[in-house]
Protein backbone atom coordinates (compact mmCIF):
# COMPACT_ATOMS: atom_id res chain seq x y z
CA UNK A 1 0.00 0.00 0.00
CA UNK A 2 3.32 2.36 -0.56
CA UNK A 3 1.89 4.93 -3.19
CA UNK A 4 3.72 7.24 -4.97
CA UNK A 5 5.31 10.99 -4.03
CA UNK A 6 3.04 12.41 -6.47
CA UNK A 7 0.02 10.32 -4.97
CA UNK A 8 0.70 11.30 -1.65
CA UNK A 9 0.93 14.92 -2.13
CA UNK A 10 -2.08 14.85 -4.07
CA UNK A 11 -3.67 13.40 -1.38
CA UNK A 12 -2.21 16.02 0.75
CA UNK A 13 -3.65 18.55 -1.47
CA UNK A 14 -7.32 16.98 -1.93
CA UNK A 15 -7.81 16.05 2.09
CA UNK A 16 -6.31 19.15 3.53
CA UNK A 17 -6.01 18.12 7.05
CA UNK A 18 -6.54 20.84 9.71
CA UNK A 19 -3.64 21.44 12.38
CA UNK A 20 -6.34 19.21 14.57
CA UNK A 21 -7.07 16.93 12.56
CA UNK A 22 -2.97 16.33 11.81
CA UNK A 23 -2.66 16.77 15.99
CA UNK A 24 -5.28 14.06 16.19
CA UNK A 25 -4.44 11.51 13.72
CA UNK A 26 -0.66 11.89 15.37
CA UNK A 27 -2.43 10.90 19.03
CA UNK A 28 -3.33 8.05 16.75
CA UNK A 29 -0.06 7.00 15.85
CA UNK A 30 1.75 7.84 19.51
CA UNK A 31 -0.60 6.51 22.09
CA UNK A 32 -3.86 5.20 20.85
CA UNK A 33 -2.90 2.48 18.57
CA UNK A 34 -6.24 2.04 16.73
CA UNK A 35 -10.02 3.96 17.39
CA UNK A 36 -13.05 1.33 17.81
CA UNK A 37 -16.01 3.12 15.23
CA UNK A 38 -17.28 5.42 18.37
CA UNK A 39 -13.63 6.75 19.01
CA UNK A 40 -13.57 7.33 15.12
CA UNK A 41 -16.86 9.71 14.85
CA UNK A 42 -15.75 11.72 17.83
CA UNK A 43 -12.66 12.03 17.16
CA UNK A 44 -12.82 12.68 13.37
CA UNK A 45 -15.85 14.67 11.91
CA UNK A 46 -14.50 14.09 8.52
CA UNK A 47 -14.02 10.14 8.91
CA UNK A 48 -15.57 9.49 5.58
CA UNK A 49 -13.51 11.61 3.46
CA UNK A 50 -10.16 10.16 5.46
CA UNK A 51 -11.13 6.72 5.08
CA UNK A 52 -12.06 7.15 1.79
CA UNK A 53 -8.66 8.93 0.93
CA UNK A 54 -6.73 5.54 2.20
CA UNK A 55 -5.50 7.53 5.35
CA UNK A 56 -7.40 4.75 8.13
CA UNK A 57 -7.86 1.50 7.52
CA UNK A 58 -10.29 -0.30 9.12
CA UNK A 59 -9.97 -4.18 10.28
CA UNK A 60 -12.10 -6.53 12.01
CA UNK A 61 -11.12 -7.89 15.27
CA UNK A 62 -12.22 -9.76 18.07
CA UNK A 63 -13.10 -6.61 19.61
CA UNK A 64 -14.95 -5.46 16.81
CA UNK A 65 -13.97 -3.11 13.81
CA UNK A 66 -10.71 -0.90 14.79
CA UNK A 67 -9.77 1.62 12.37
CA UNK A 68 -5.44 2.42 12.20
CA UNK A 69 -3.30 4.77 10.14
CA UNK A 70 -2.16 3.40 6.89
CA UNK A 71 1.40 4.00 5.72
CA UNK A 72 -0.12 6.56 2.98
CA UNK A 73 -1.85 8.55 6.20
CA UNK A 74 1.48 8.20 8.04
CA UNK A 75 3.24 9.30 4.73
CA UNK A 76 0.57 11.95 4.60
CA UNK A 77 1.24 13.51 8.08
CA UNK A 78 5.06 13.84 7.46
CA UNK A 79 7.90 12.62 5.71
CA UNK A 80 10.37 9.63 5.90
CA UNK A 81 6.81 7.57 7.80
CA UNK A 82 8.05 3.81 6.71
CA UNK A 83 11.09 4.48 8.81
CA UNK A 84 9.00 4.85 12.22
CA UNK A 85 6.21 2.68 11.13
CA UNK A 86 5.05 0.27 14.12
CA UNK A 87 3.73 -3.57 13.29
CA UNK A 88 -0.10 -3.38 12.28
CA UNK A 89 -0.53 -6.02 15.13
CA UNK A 90 1.20 -3.85 17.65
CA UNK A 91 -0.63 -0.71 17.01
CA UNK A 92 -4.01 -2.83 17.47
CA UNK A 93 -2.82 -4.37 20.58
CA UNK A 94 -1.82 -0.93 21.80
CA UNK A 95 -5.82 -0.17 20.92
CA UNK A 96 -6.80 -3.17 23.13
CA UNK A 97 -4.42 -2.64 26.21
CA UNK A 98 -5.52 1.42 26.43
CA UNK A 99 -9.61 0.21 26.12
CA UNK A 100 -9.03 -2.39 28.62
CA UNK A 101 -7.74 -0.23 30.87
CA UNK A 102 -9.85 2.38 30.42
CA UNK A 103 -13.09 0.28 31.38
CA UNK A 104 -11.50 -0.96 34.52
CA UNK A 105 -10.93 2.71 35.11
CA UNK A 106 -6.91 2.49 35.98
CA UNK A 107 -5.14 5.88 35.72
CA UNK A 108 -1.55 6.77 34.97
CA UNK A 109 0.86 6.86 37.62
CA UNK A 110 2.24 10.75 37.29
CA UNK A 111 5.26 12.37 39.53
CA UNK A 112 4.13 12.11 42.88
CA UNK A 113 2.21 8.46 42.88
CA UNK A 114 5.15 6.67 40.76
CA UNK A 115 7.18 4.02 42.31
CA UNK A 116 9.02 3.63 39.26
CA UNK A 117 8.25 0.12 38.34
CA UNK A 118 9.97 0.80 34.71
CA UNK A 119 13.21 -0.14 35.66
CA UNK A 120 11.84 -3.71 36.04
CA UNK A 121 10.05 -3.83 32.77
CA UNK A 122 13.09 -3.81 30.80
CA UNK A 123 11.69 -4.29 26.68
CA UNK A 124 8.62 -5.69 28.12
CA UNK A 125 5.45 -3.77 26.80
CA UNK A 126 4.08 -3.22 30.85
CA UNK A 127 2.83 0.18 32.07
CA UNK A 128 2.76 1.33 35.70
CA UNK A 129 -0.82 2.03 36.48
CA UNK A 130 -3.01 3.09 39.42
CA UNK A 131 -5.63 -0.03 39.60
CA UNK A 132 -7.79 -1.01 42.39
CA UNK A 133 -4.89 -3.18 43.64
CA UNK A 134 -2.51 -0.58 44.05
CA UNK A 135 -0.11 0.24 41.79
CA UNK A 136 0.87 -2.19 39.13
CA UNK A 137 2.50 -3.17 36.13
CA UNK A 138 -0.26 -3.96 33.44
CA UNK A 139 0.04 -5.03 29.99
CA UNK A 140 -1.77 -7.58 27.57
CA UNK A 141 -2.32 -8.21 23.57
CA UNK A 142 -5.38 -9.82 21.30
CA UNK A 143 -3.01 -10.65 18.46
CA UNK A 144 -2.69 -14.60 17.80
CA UNK A 145 -5.72 -15.10 20.78
CA UNK A 146 -4.04 -13.37 23.53
CA UNK A 147 -0.98 -13.40 25.01
CA UNK A 148 0.62 -16.82 25.24
CA UNK A 149 0.99 -19.17 27.94
CA UNK A 150 4.87 -18.75 27.33
CA UNK A 151 5.03 -15.27 27.50
CA UNK A 152 2.96 -14.99 30.68
CA UNK A 153 5.35 -17.38 32.08
CA UNK A 154 8.26 -15.86 31.25
CA UNK A 155 6.45 -12.44 32.50
CA UNK A 156 6.09 -14.03 35.32
CA UNK A 157 8.94 -15.69 36.65
CA UNK A 158 11.06 -12.35 35.61
CA UNK A 159 9.09 -10.25 37.98
CA UNK A 160 8.02 -12.10 40.52
CA UNK A 161 11.05 -11.64 43.05
CA UNK A 162 10.47 -8.06 42.68
CA UNK A 163 7.13 -8.21 42.80
CA UNK A 164 7.08 -9.47 46.14
CA UNK A 165 9.69 -7.43 47.29
CA UNK A 166 8.99 -4.17 46.37
CA UNK A 167 5.01 -4.85 47.08
CA UNK A 168 3.13 -4.18 43.23
CA UNK A 169 1.28 -6.47 41.15
CA UNK A 170 1.34 -7.76 37.34
CA UNK A 171 -1.81 -7.98 36.22
CA UNK A 172 -2.35 -8.87 32.20
CA UNK A 173 -5.63 -8.87 29.84
CA UNK A 174 -6.62 -11.39 27.32
CA UNK A 175 -9.47 -11.95 25.00
CA UNK A 176 -8.91 -15.56 26.06
CA UNK A 177 -11.05 -17.11 28.64
CA UNK A 178 -9.08 -20.22 29.69
CA UNK A 179 -5.15 -19.35 27.91
CA UNK A 180 -3.00 -19.29 31.09
CA UNK A 181 -5.48 -19.92 33.81
CA UNK A 182 -3.51 -22.41 35.61
CA UNK A 183 -0.60 -20.09 35.80
CA UNK A 184 -2.76 -17.04 37.23
CA UNK A 185 -3.92 -19.19 39.96
CA UNK A 186 -0.26 -20.93 41.07
CA UNK A 187 0.85 -17.35 40.85
CA UNK A 188 -1.81 -15.79 42.60
CA UNK A 189 0.23 -13.74 45.24
CA UNK A 190 1.88 -11.40 42.84
CA UNK A 191 -0.51 -12.46 39.31
CA UNK A 192 -3.76 -11.20 37.95
CA UNK A 193 -4.99 -12.70 34.44
CA UNK A 194 -8.24 -10.60 33.43
CA UNK A 195 -10.13 -12.07 30.65
CA UNK A 196 -11.99 -8.92 28.87
CA UNK A 197 -13.42 -7.66 25.78
CA UNK A 198 -14.16 -4.33 25.21
CA UNK A 199 -17.44 -4.13 22.64
CA UNK A 200 -16.12 -7.36 21.16
CA UNK A 201 -17.36 -11.02 20.78
CA UNK A 202 -14.28 -12.80 20.86
CA UNK A 203 -14.88 -13.87 17.15
CA UNK A 204 -12.44 -12.71 14.89
CA UNK A 205 -13.74 -15.02 12.39
CA UNK A 206 -16.39 -14.41 9.96
CA UNK A 207 -17.95 -16.15 6.85
CA UNK A 208 -18.20 -15.09 3.26
CA UNK A 209 -21.63 -14.48 1.85
CA UNK A 210 -22.52 -15.96 -1.54
CA UNK A 211 -24.31 -13.08 -3.99
CA UNK A 212 -22.12 -14.39 -7.40
CA UNK A 213 -24.93 -13.06 -10.52
CA UNK A 214 -24.98 -15.44 -13.15
CA UNK A 215 -23.28 -14.34 -15.91
CA UNK A 216 -22.75 -17.39 -18.19
CA UNK A 217 -19.40 -15.42 -19.52
CA UNK A 218 -18.16 -15.40 -16.20
CA UNK A 219 -19.56 -18.69 -15.23
CA UNK A 220 -17.51 -19.94 -17.88
CA UNK A 221 -13.76 -20.52 -18.03
CA UNK A 222 -11.13 -17.49 -17.13
CA UNK A 223 -8.26 -18.63 -19.60
CA UNK A 224 -9.66 -18.70 -23.14
CA UNK A 225 -6.71 -17.74 -26.15
CA UNK A 226 -7.87 -14.03 -25.86
CA UNK A 227 -6.83 -13.67 -22.22
CA UNK A 228 -3.70 -16.08 -22.54
CA UNK A 229 -2.79 -14.37 -25.39
CA UNK A 230 -3.04 -11.09 -23.22
CA UNK A 231 -2.00 -11.35 -19.55
CA UNK A 232 -0.06 -14.64 -18.94
CA UNK A 233 2.43 -14.75 -21.57
CA UNK A 234 3.45 -11.47 -20.49
CA UNK A 235 3.32 -12.58 -16.76
CA UNK A 236 4.44 -16.25 -16.97
CA UNK A 237 5.37 -16.19 -13.23
CA UNK A 238 1.97 -15.33 -11.96
CA UNK A 239 0.70 -18.35 -13.72
CA UNK A 240 2.41 -21.98 -12.42
CA UNK A 241 1.18 -24.75 -15.35
CA UNK A 242 -1.66 -25.99 -12.84
CA UNK A 243 -2.91 -22.74 -11.92
CA UNK A 244 -3.00 -22.24 -15.66
CA UNK A 245 -4.89 -25.63 -16.49
CA UNK A 246 -7.30 -24.61 -13.46
CA UNK A 247 -8.14 -21.83 -15.26
CA UNK A 248 -9.41 -23.61 -18.44
CA UNK A 249 -12.01 -24.64 -16.03
CA UNK A 250 -15.50 -23.01 -15.43
CA UNK A 251 -16.50 -21.37 -12.34
CA UNK A 252 -18.48 -24.14 -10.78
CA UNK A 253 -15.09 -26.66 -11.35
CA UNK A 254 -12.56 -23.82 -9.83
CA UNK A 255 -14.84 -23.73 -6.60
CA UNK A 256 -14.60 -27.28 -5.64
CA UNK A 257 -10.74 -26.86 -6.66
CA UNK A 258 -10.59 -23.98 -3.97
CA UNK A 259 -12.40 -25.99 -1.65
CA UNK A 260 -10.69 -29.34 -1.92
CA UNK A 261 -7.08 -27.09 -2.17
CA UNK A 262 -7.78 -24.77 1.20
CA UNK A 263 -8.67 -28.27 2.85
CA UNK A 264 -4.68 -28.85 2.45
CA UNK A 265 -3.22 -25.42 2.28
CA UNK A 266 -5.02 -24.84 5.33
CA UNK A 267 -4.96 -20.58 4.27
CA UNK A 268 -5.70 -19.14 1.09
CA UNK A 269 -5.30 -15.18 0.81
CA UNK A 270 -7.33 -13.16 -0.99
CA UNK A 271 -5.00 -12.40 -3.58
CA UNK A 272 -4.24 -16.01 -4.11
CA UNK A 273 -8.08 -16.94 -4.51
CA UNK A 274 -8.33 -14.47 -7.07
CA UNK A 275 -4.78 -15.25 -8.95
CA UNK A 276 -5.14 -19.27 -8.81
CA UNK A 277 -8.84 -19.44 -8.98
CA UNK A 278 -10.02 -16.47 -10.29
CA UNK A 279 -13.15 -16.22 -8.01
CA UNK A 280 -14.30 -13.32 -5.85
CA UNK A 281 -15.41 -13.85 -2.40
CA UNK A 282 -19.30 -13.37 -3.38
CA UNK A 283 -18.16 -16.59 -4.96
CA UNK A 284 -17.92 -18.42 -1.91
CA UNK A 285 -20.54 -19.50 0.62
CA UNK A 286 -20.06 -19.60 3.77
CA UNK A 287 -16.10 -20.07 4.25
CA UNK A 288 -14.24 -18.78 6.99
CA UNK A 289 -12.05 -15.62 6.75
CA UNK A 290 -10.08 -13.43 8.77
CA UNK A 291 -8.88 -9.69 7.97
CA UNK A 292 -5.10 -8.66 8.59
CA UNK A 293 -2.89 -5.57 8.02
CA UNK A 294 0.27 -6.69 7.71
CA UNK A 295 3.96 -6.08 6.01
CA UNK A 296 4.59 -9.77 4.34
CA UNK A 297 8.27 -9.13 3.90
CA UNK A 298 10.79 -8.69 7.12
CA UNK A 299 12.26 -5.62 7.30
CA UNK A 300 10.26 -3.97 4.41
CA UNK A 301 7.65 -1.46 6.25
CA UNK A 302 7.41 0.24 2.76
CA UNK A 303 5.08 -2.78 1.62
CA UNK A 304 1.80 -2.94 3.97
CA UNK A 305 -1.39 -4.83 2.31
CA UNK A 306 -4.49 -5.55 3.78
CA UNK A 307 -5.76 -9.01 3.04
CA UNK A 308 -8.27 -11.50 3.72
CA UNK A 309 -7.17 -15.25 4.85
CA UNK A 310 -9.58 -17.70 3.87
CA UNK A 311 -9.13 -20.37 6.54
CA UNK A 312 -9.54 -24.28 6.75
CA UNK A 313 -11.12 -24.02 10.45
CA UNK A 314 -12.51 -22.12 13.00
CA UNK A 315 -9.21 -22.34 15.18
CA UNK A 316 -6.93 -20.83 12.85
CA UNK A 317 -8.49 -17.70 13.82
CA UNK A 318 -6.44 -17.33 17.02
CA UNK A 319 -3.00 -17.60 15.23
CA UNK A 320 -0.90 -14.93 14.48
CA UNK A 321 -1.41 -13.00 11.75
CA UNK A 322 1.94 -13.73 10.26
CA UNK A 323 1.79 -17.17 11.20
CA UNK A 324 -1.19 -16.99 8.43
CA UNK A 325 0.86 -15.35 5.95
CA UNK A 326 3.45 -17.75 6.11
CA UNK A 327 1.04 -20.66 5.97
CA UNK A 328 -0.37 -18.66 2.69
CA UNK A 329 3.59 -18.43 1.89
CA UNK A 330 3.80 -22.35 1.61
CA UNK A 331 0.43 -22.60 0.30
CA UNK A 332 1.87 -20.64 -2.77
CA UNK A 333 5.06 -22.35 -2.93
CA UNK A 334 3.07 -25.69 -3.83
CA UNK A 335 1.35 -23.56 -6.54
CA UNK A 336 4.46 -22.86 -8.20
CA UNK A 337 5.84 -26.07 -8.04
CA UNK A 338 2.84 -27.30 -9.31
CA UNK A 339 2.25 -29.91 -6.26
CA UNK A 340 -1.16 -31.34 -6.27
CA UNK A 341 -3.11 -30.68 -3.14
CA UNK A 342 -3.38 -34.58 -1.94
CA UNK A 343 -2.30 -36.51 0.93
CA UNK A 344 0.98 -36.51 -0.84
CA UNK A 345 1.79 -32.95 0.59
CA UNK A 346 1.83 -32.70 4.12
CA UNK A 347 1.82 -29.56 6.26
CA UNK A 348 4.06 -29.37 9.56
CA UNK A 349 1.55 -29.19 12.29
CA UNK A 350 3.87 -26.99 14.49
CA UNK A 351 4.40 -28.68 17.02
CA UNK A 352 6.56 -27.18 19.78
CA UNK A 353 8.78 -30.38 20.33
CA UNK A 354 9.62 -30.97 16.58
CA UNK A 355 12.64 -29.03 15.75
CA UNK A 356 14.13 -28.03 12.67
CA UNK A 357 11.17 -29.21 10.89
CA UNK A 358 10.12 -28.19 7.71
CA UNK A 359 7.46 -26.13 7.15
CA UNK A 360 6.04 -29.23 4.77
CA UNK A 361 6.68 -32.33 3.34
CA UNK A 362 5.76 -33.27 -0.79
CA UNK A 363 6.37 -37.18 -0.78
CA UNK A 364 7.43 -37.45 -4.34
CA UNK A 365 7.28 -40.44 -6.61
CA UNK A 366 11.36 -40.39 -6.06
CA UNK A 367 11.61 -39.20 -2.36
CA UNK A 368 10.27 -36.79 0.38
CA UNK A 369 11.11 -32.99 -0.37
CA UNK A 370 11.53 -30.58 2.27
CA UNK A 371 9.46 -27.15 1.72
CA UNK A 372 10.62 -24.31 3.61
CA UNK A 373 9.23 -20.58 3.66
CA UNK A 374 11.09 -17.53 4.76
CA UNK A 375 9.51 -14.22 5.30
CA UNK A 376 13.48 -13.25 5.64
CA UNK A 377 13.79 -13.62 9.10
CA UNK A 378 15.82 -16.14 9.43
CA UNK A 379 19.98 -15.06 9.56
CA UNK A 380 22.42 -16.95 6.75
CA UNK A 381 23.27 -18.79 9.81
CA UNK A 382 20.09 -20.36 10.19
CA UNK A 383 19.81 -21.13 6.22
CA UNK A 384 22.73 -22.89 6.45
CA UNK A 385 21.68 -24.99 10.01
CA UNK A 386 18.44 -25.27 8.31
CA UNK A 387 19.59 -26.84 4.90
CA UNK A 388 22.24 -28.88 6.64
CA UNK A 389 19.84 -30.63 9.03
CA UNK A 390 17.50 -31.55 6.10
CA UNK A 391 20.14 -33.19 4.85
CA UNK A 392 20.97 -35.18 7.70
CA UNK A 393 16.99 -36.03 7.90
CA UNK A 394 17.22 -37.91 4.92
CA UNK A 395 15.21 -35.20 2.26
CA UNK A 396 15.74 -35.93 -1.31
CA UNK A 397 15.31 -31.70 -1.88
CA UNK A 398 14.38 -28.76 -0.12
CA UNK A 399 12.66 -26.52 -2.04
CA UNK A 400 13.29 -22.65 -0.36
CA UNK A 401 10.75 -20.37 -0.48
CA UNK A 402 11.33 -16.75 0.14
CA UNK A 403 9.11 -13.67 0.25
CA UNK A 404 12.05 -11.43 -0.65
CA UNK A 405 13.18 -11.56 -4.36
CA UNK A 406 16.84 -10.05 -3.17
CA UNK A 407 17.27 -13.22 -0.96
CA UNK A 408 16.98 -15.68 -3.57
CA UNK A 409 20.72 -15.31 -4.99
CA UNK A 410 21.91 -15.34 -1.71
CA UNK A 411 20.17 -18.52 -0.57
CA UNK A 412 21.08 -19.87 -3.73
CA UNK A 413 24.92 -19.51 -2.80
CA UNK A 414 24.40 -21.04 0.83
CA UNK A 415 22.27 -23.98 -1.13
CA UNK A 416 25.35 -24.46 -3.41
CA UNK A 417 27.97 -23.94 -0.75
CA UNK A 418 26.21 -26.69 1.70
CA UNK A 419 27.48 -30.48 1.83
CA UNK A 420 24.79 -32.86 -0.31
CA UNK A 421 22.10 -30.19 -0.18
CA UNK A 422 19.97 -30.18 -3.48
CA UNK A 423 17.13 -28.38 -4.49
CA UNK A 424 16.04 -24.49 -5.72
CA UNK A 425 15.00 -21.55 -4.19
CA UNK A 426 12.26 -19.47 -5.30
CA UNK A 427 9.84 -16.23 -4.80
CA UNK A 428 6.79 -17.07 -2.96
CA UNK A 429 4.71 -13.81 -2.75
CA UNK A 430 1.20 -15.17 -1.83
CA UNK A 431 -0.41 -11.42 -1.72
CA UNK A 432 1.13 -10.88 -5.45
CA UNK A 433 -2.20 -9.61 -7.09
CA UNK A 434 -3.55 -10.65 -10.72
CA UNK A 435 -2.26 -8.67 -13.37
CA UNK A 436 -4.34 -6.52 -15.33
CA UNK A 437 -2.12 -6.21 -18.77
Amino acid sequence: MGRPPAIIQQIRTDLALTDTEKQTLRQLIQYDGAWTDKELKAKCPRHAEILKAGVLLPVHTVIGTLYMLSLTGRSVLHRGASTTLIAPQRNLDRAYIRLCMDDYGYEDTDERTTRGLDRFTGKMDLFEMITPQGIALVGGTMSGGGISRNTIERIVTRLKSSALAHNFRVILFTPSPTRGRSLAETHASVFTLLHHLPGGTGQRVRLTSFASGSDEAYAGPFLTPFVEDLVVRKHPGHFPEQTRELLKLRRADRLERFKSDLAVDRVISAEQLHRHYHLRPEDLNGVRFVEAIMHPIHSRVSLEIKTRFYLASAALQYQDDNVLGHTAGVGEMRQVMNVPADKTFQLNPKRRLVRDAPDAVYHSPYGPIAFEYDTGTYTLSTVQSKLESYVQQGYLQTVWGTANRRRVPTIEGIMQREEGAKGQVILSEWWRELPTS
